[in-house]
């Protein structure tokens, strides 16, 4: 079974209160254990930076999903295809709350890297880093 893995970007429709963010979340998170999909979902308050991943059926589905969803616009895909290795397997979805300077300069990384799963380029190993600091922010 091949794992792909997809990351786009946009911007909120309309101002999201923290439990319309939530909800949103765990709505996700349901749809995502079913297909196998696991993602991790970066916030600054506008806009959304979202890496997922999974087999292509369940994939192709959750993608799908989010670009059906009303609560954003100007999705932009920044990356797509055969991923290596799983980097987020525990978490159908998680989301962390980053400041506009982080998830620009994440958006703006080299994704191309990542598609071969030999080695992380800088894109994904600034999303895992700043991952990793807010789980263990010590």
């Amino acid at each position: 079974m091949s794992l792909e893995a997809v990351v786009y970007t946009s911007r909120v429709s309309k101002r999201i209160d923290p439990h319309e963010l939530q909800a949103l979340v765990s709505d996700a998170e349901a749809f995502n254990s079913g297909a196998d999909v696991s993602s991790v979902l970066l916030f600054d308050g506008g806009r959304f930076l979202q890496y997922l991943e999974g087999p292509a059926r369940g994939l192709t589905d959750a993608y799908g999903r989010v670009r059906q969803a009303s609560r954003h616009t100007n999705i932009i895909e920044v990356a797509k295809g055969v991923a290596g290795n799983r980097l987020f397997r525990h978490w159908p979805i998680k989301r962390f709350d980053v400041d506009s300077m982080v998830l620009g300069s994440i958006a703006r990384a080299d994704w191309s890297g990542f598609l071969q799963g030999h080695h992380r380029p800088g894109a994904v190993d600034h999303l895992l880093d700043v991952v990793s600091r807010r789980l263990d922010p010590a």
